[in-house]
């Protein structure tokens, strides 16, 4: 295949995909945030929600329909923002670099430093594979530290304090 057919397949499934995400974007949606941070996480209609009302000791999970300036639409129902006092986000991640992402750098770099050596070892010295233990105890700390930092970090959201809840209108109108 010629270098010029390579580059207009290669143009061609771009500006498909690059149109099939312009075609989809949202212009209604509600940010969870944390205030004077750019931590967000956004939920526009389509998204599961879960989340906790005031005076409720337990979660609900609610495929959200529609938003509005001062509510959520689901299937069933419509709650105002303000009576919604916990947003759990255990399947979701902050926008931008957060605890539990570093958690999982931290894991990464843990592991990767131990092959790394091994591969030192092995491929250009030609040795055998030996356990070296200083190797394995900083890999196994910074392993270990990652993990820690993944434990804690934030599984439920407390609105009302440190985060809130926003809507977001992006159509434009004349």
């Amino acid at each position: 295949m010629s270098l010029r057919k390579t580059i207009s397949i290669i143009f061609l499934l771009s500006s498909t995909f690059l149109g099939i995400g312009i075609v989809k974007a949202q212009k209604e949606y509600i940010v969870v945030e944390k205030t004077l941070s750019n931590k967000q996480i956004t939920y526009s209609s389509g998204d599961v929600i879960t989340y906790k009302l005031k005076n409720e000791d337990f979660f609900r999970s609610d495929h959200i329909v529609a938003l509005n300036d001062s509510s959520i639409e689901f299937h069933y129902n419509q709650i105002l923002y303000e009576e919604i006092a916990q947003v759990n986000i255990s399947g979701h991640r902050f926008t931008g670099l957060d605890v539990k992402s570093i958690g999982t750098y931290a894991q990464i770099a843990g592991i990767a430093y131990i092959a790394i050596d091994q591969f030192n070892q092995v491929i250009v010295r030609g040795e055998e594979a030996t356990f070296n233990q200083g190797v394995w105890i900083a890999g196994g700390s910074i392993f270990l530290g990652g993990t820690i930092l993944k434990l804690l970090s934030p599984k439920k959201i407390k609105l009302g304090g440190k985060y809130r809840i926003r809507y977001m209108n992006l159509n434009y109108k004349k």
